[in-house]
């Protein structure tokens, strides 16, 4: 109790400095429209930029996007953009895209046939071509988008077609029991399968589909840092769900809190030690384990939770399973458009909730959703398909027909220079001399679309520079993108793990869909 005394003054001013960081950028709305003689014209121009040897410089708008404002909503506060009204910002739209017998159709969600659980088409966002231009000039790194230009961005480029438009599902992907992946509401989006099963479930959808990947990364870190003026999504909106607990082994849960304690025949139940902090909440997602992690019994939902006698019982919906003392609960990835139930009132197109359990940690126990896109950051690791780490070289592949996890020859090729290799996983706390935060990014002539880290700094937080984590194996290595649900400050765009196997499948590493209008021999 005497530590909790000293340790709630350290915390509060941690969080009034952490807030300072979300009032700069959180600015109110300007004037109205007719007053600020917005135009969004061929010849515009919108950029930010940072001081490249300034972890303290989060950007600044440049070019047309000097004087523009924009506010990310935040539970009951509804987010505003000026960007709103210019392009491509002005044409990101959610829709519906259902193909069949070689016709799509795409139904936008202004229409009464736009449906989110999947029964009029996979979610979708669709984001319209914009034009790049990244380079670093007298001390600054500069991104900058128009409507036209020399450059279009990478994403919007495939086998030599230009395309009019990128779709990045507005969920986490589902698997079905076809092994199909889908992008709809209200499911617990899937996880524990190997990246390969994730891309293979992708293309059975057609020749259009594929898997999120680091083009797409790179896309939506432009779009984000240019709208707010930050390359630092953890100030913008946050960590995502970033606060909840994986299921842990008994080497970890020493003290067996997440254990059953006893035995329970065809149950909807299980029970366990009173945990000082209430970890698992009524409502989210849970898996339960049976001895090893890799073991898992069912991914369900919590429908009750009661605390008598010292133990707390969690009662769960889904099919009845048997249950041991072998048998150990924690969160898995949580259910698709959890930012529109958790919250009262709904969010709006671009927020987070407002979910506080414990005030320290204002920022990573809450879903969030950046125009539509539902928890690019947090929640579940994303398997990228074009990008490969072999012995400290990335190799990437600019052909979404060719993607292959753990490949690096043929269409993957050899990009900048071997990386340090970095394989501490970091601790929870945000202090100085604890974390390696990534520093900067690897130089991108704008034709690749590569966002990755390329050098870590210890002096810094996650609130310094990009704020993103900086994860480099040796060795054949795919990439996982956003950071997971028990990941804390660490989960942000930019965080991209380069560590695991290509036979990696585990709770936290899951996938989103990707649709593009190619054409097809």
């Amino acid at each position: 109790m005497k530590l909790l005394h000293l340790l709630l003054p350290i915390l509060f001013l941690t969080a009034c400095i952490n807030d300072s960081f979300d009032d700069a950028l959180n600015e109110e709305p300007m004037a109205p429209w007719e007053e600020r003689d917005i135009h969004d014209t061929i010849g515009s121009r919108y950029g930010v930029r940072w001081q490249i040897d300034n972890p303290n410089d989060l950007g600044e708008r440049c070019f047309d996007a000097v004087g523009l404002r924009a506010r990310f909503g935040v539970g009951k506060s509804a987010g505003h953009s000026d960007f709103d009204q210019i392009y491509p910002w002005s044409q990101i739209r959610r829709c519906n895209i259902k193909c069949h017998d070689g016709t799509t159709t795409i139904t936008y969600d202004d229409s009464p046939n736009f449906r989110i659980d999947g029964t009029n088409g996979d979610v979708f966002v669709r984001i319209p071509r914009f034009y790049v231009e990244r380079y670093q000039e007298d001390g600054y790194e500069y991104r900058v988008v128009s409507k036209e230009g020399k450059t279009p961005h990478p994403a919007f480029v495939e086998n030599g077609q230009l395309l009019d438009a990128v779709y990045v599902s507005a969920f986490e992907g589902y698997m079905d029991s076809d092994s199909l992946l889908y992008s709809k509401a209200n499911v617990i989006p899937t996880s524990n399968l190997t990246a390969q099963r994730f891309l293979d479930g992708a293309r059975r959808r057609g020749p259009q589909y594929t898997l999120y990947d680091m083009r797409t990364v790179d896309m939506l870190f432009t779009l984000i840092a240019v709208e707010f003026g930050c390359r630092n999504t953890g100030v913008v909106f946050g960590h995502g769900i970033a606060d909840y607990r994986q299921p842990i082994e008994k080497v970890w849960d020493k003290e067996r809190f997440f254990y059953s304690q006893w035995y329970q025949k065809n149950t909807n139940s299980i029970t366990c030690r009173r945990q000082p902090y209430e970890m698992i909440t009524e409502g989210s997602a849970i898996c339960i384990c049976d001895s090893n992690q890799r073991n898992i019994l069912t991914f369900a939902h919590v429908t009750m939770i009661k605390n008598r006698n010292g133990t707390t019982v969690y009662t769960f919906d889904g099919p009845p399973i048997d249950i041991t003392t072998d048998c150990f609960i924690g969160n898995c990835g949580q259910t698709t458009n959890w930012t529109e139930t958790c919250s009262a009132p709904h969010l709006s197109y671009m927020g987070r909730a407002n979910m506080l359990e414990r005030e320290f940690l204002p920022r990573e126990r809450n879903p969030m959703r950046y125009r539509w896109m539902e928890n690019i950051v947090g929640n579940l690791w994303h398997f990228l398909p074009d990008v490969t780490l072999y012995n400290r070289q990335l190799y990437v592949c600019s052909d979404m027909s060719h993607y292959q996890f753990a490949t690096h020859d043929g269409m993957y090729k050899p990009y900048g220079k071997p990386l340090d290799v970095n394989t501490d996983n970091g601790r929870m706390e945000d202090e100085k001399g604890v974390n390696c935060w990534v520093s900067a990014l690897m130089p991108d002539s704008d034709t690749r679309g590569i966002s990755l880290g390329c050098g870590y700094d210890r002096s810094m937080t996650s609130r310094n520079a990009f704020g993103a984590y900086y994860y480099i194996g040796e060795g054949l290595c795919i990439l996982v993108n956003g950071g997971g649900f028990d990941h804390r400050n660490r989960c942000n765009l930019l965080t991209t793990r380069a560590w695991d196997s290509p036979a990696t499948q585990w709770h936290l590493y899951g996938a989103r869909l990707l649709f593009k209008e190619i054409k097809t021999q």
